[in-house]
């Protein structure tokens, strides 16, 4: 089989305190479980889903300036107004508040880990299965680590009479640990994994998943010294899969389907798919259009011709047409980056053999008569992972196109942002070139220095990652939140004139927004430190 199929939920049942201890004829026992390698193996699948997935209602694009989510889908606006406390971050999905989660996948897999060395199995499926578990307990406590910086190490199964009264470990120690998990699972698994075996966790996967913690550790969030030593580190991580891979030439069809960019990614099936295609078509197809794109993400993808912002944005958040860029604001959706046009479906853009209507009183609109109440309410719908031959209603052929996790793309990014911030311009340059210069998008060069270079490569990762669930924490590990996410959600609004001529007018749609200094981090939710004695120290401000 080319996709793997996870098995969402197993259930080991395991009788302690049975007098007679008499075997189970009803359930698998834990002998049953930890000698059959087949078992195990089900076992090990079913901690893959430690590791979401972005197909589904509560994406991470509206826990910042990416996408304003139409039915505060996870209550993304109790982040996004600031308003998120230690006694309500339960109230988030568990895509932003990932303790609970987080760590009681980590117990499955101490398990895991407290048995497998008795388990007679072969050594090298063993080794397999080690390694595929340790990339994915690295990949949760990553997870851990970027929301709510350093978290209790915990590599033993608790039992119910212990002291689960433990203390945070710090941030580094939390780095360190992922880290050695990661080399050990390099050590174990094959670089890339066959087309039996796609989904599975790999070396590449582990090194790249390496390259991303190692970047955000040497970020100035994590590393307020500026110490060279760790943005080396992220370099040299980065490194290691440099040639390895290659950019996919058509950016729109990148995410369609499996191709040699991906270096790992979550596989679907018709039986394993979700209905993201609908919930994110325009409402005028009779779908859902649950994420509007805001214009904040339109204002970042620079002009074609001469690869500068159309924009010039304020400390207050107030525009100015950049006169140099080539951009005429009443004709703002000529000569973009070709980025845009793969990632967002604005008004007048064709899709599924119709145009695209936003305008007021158009067929995408809220004043639509068509499921207005799914309408956007930026001016704007989502065409990224979209696929145009899957009409959201009258069918039940659902996508399978990969959820990919790492690229090849943000390697070169993050190689570059390495570079720069150890003082090598020319090299950072190249790389980010690089990412431009793909077949399909063909920006002009950048050659910028300095400061200028810093943005340049901020912007990069925006533009070319957008929805990707990258800037929620890049601009947290920049420290540029407090800026970011303080600027009004903006929308377009368009009004449909005489003779076939529109009028566009950018104004807020959202400017609730409240990001404060302790917003760096999440807060520990109030019953986790009630539960640990008061042991887990809060984090600042909450």
């Amino acid at each position: 089989m080319k996709k793997i199929i996870y098995i969402l939920l197993i259930v080991f049942t395991v009788s302690s305190c049975d007098v007679l201890e008499l075997k189970p004829l009803d359930k698998l026992s834990e002998g049953d479980t930890w000698s059959d390698a087949a078992l195990v193996q089900l076992y090990v699948n079913a901690n893959y889903n430690a590791i979401l997935h972005g197909y589904e209602d509560d994406v991470f694009a509206a826990a910042s300036d990416e996408s304003y989510d139409l039915h505060n889908h996870g209550n993304m606006f109790v982040l996004q107004k600031g308003e998120v406390t230690a006694d309500n971050i339960s109230m988030l999905s568990g895509r932003v508040n990932y303790w609970q989660l987080g760590f009681s996948q980590i117990r499955n897999m101490n398990v895991f880990f407290s048995k497998i060395q008795a388990a007679p199995i072969d050594e090298a499926v063993k080794n397999i299965m080690i390694g595929e578990m340790k990339f994915l307990r690295a990949f949760v406590y990553a997870n851990l680590i970027w929301r709510y910086g350093g978290v209790p190490i915990i590599t033993k199964v608790y039992e119910l009479n212990e002291n689960y009264s433990l203390s945070r470990d710090s941030y580094e120690n939390g780095v360190d640990f992922i880290v050695k998990e990661l080399d050990e699972a390099i050590q174990l698994l094959p670089s890339k994994q066959s087309a039996s075996q796609l989904g599975r966790a790999s070396g590449d996967a582990s090194k790249a998943l390496k390259s991303r913690v190692l970047l955000y550790a040497a970020s100035k969030l994590n590393n307020a010294s500026n110490d060279k030593s760790k943005w080396q580190a992220a370099s040299d991580a980065a490194r290691e899969l440099l040639g390895a891979y290659v950019l996919y030439p058509d950016y729109q069809n990148l995410f369609l389907k499996d191709n040699d960019e991906i270096i790992w990614a979550r596989y679907f099936t018709q039986a394993n798919s979700t209905d993201y295609n609908w919930k994110n078509g325009r409402n005028g197809d009779e779908g859902g259009n649950f994420q509007g794109p805001t214009q904040n993400l339109v204002n970042a993808y620079e002009m074609k011709g001469t690869g500068l912002l159309p924009y010039h944005i304020q400390v207050d958040g107030t525009r100015i047409v950049n006169q140099l860029s080539g951009y005429d604001p009443m004709k703002p959706y000529e000569g973009r980056d070709p980025r845009f046009y793969a990632t967002i479906l604005y008004d007048g853009s064709m899709w599924m053999g119709r145009e695209t209507e936003t305008f007021k009183g158009g067929l995408d609109s809220p004043e639509s008569t068509v499921q207005p109440w799914n309408a956007s309410l930026t001016g704007y719908a989502l065409k990224k992972f979209m696929n145009e031959d899957i009409p959201p209603t009258g069918n039940t052929e659902k996508p399978t196109n990969p959820w990919i996790y790492f690229r090849y793309a943000e390697i070169l990014l993050n190689y570059a942002e390495a570079e720069f911030e150890l003082g090598n311009e020319g090299v950072a340059r190249e790389y980010l070139n690089k990412v431009r210069d793909r077949l399909s998008v063909k920006m002009p060069p950048v050659t910028d220095a300095g400061e200028k270079l810093r943005e340049r490569i901020h912007n990069e990762r925006l533009v070319e990652l957008a929805f990707e669930e990258h800037r929620f924490y890049d601009v947290r590990r920049w420290m540029i939140a407090e800026k970011t996410e303080n600027l009004d959600l903006l929308k377009m609004t368009i009004l449909k004139q005489a003779e076939n001529k529109k009028n566009y007018t950018i104004s807020v749609l959202s400017g609730e927004r409240d990001f404060k200094k302790q917003h760096y981090r999440l807060p520990i939710p109030r019953a986790e430190i009630d539960k640990s004695l008061n042991k887990l120290a809060q984090n600042e401000g909450y």
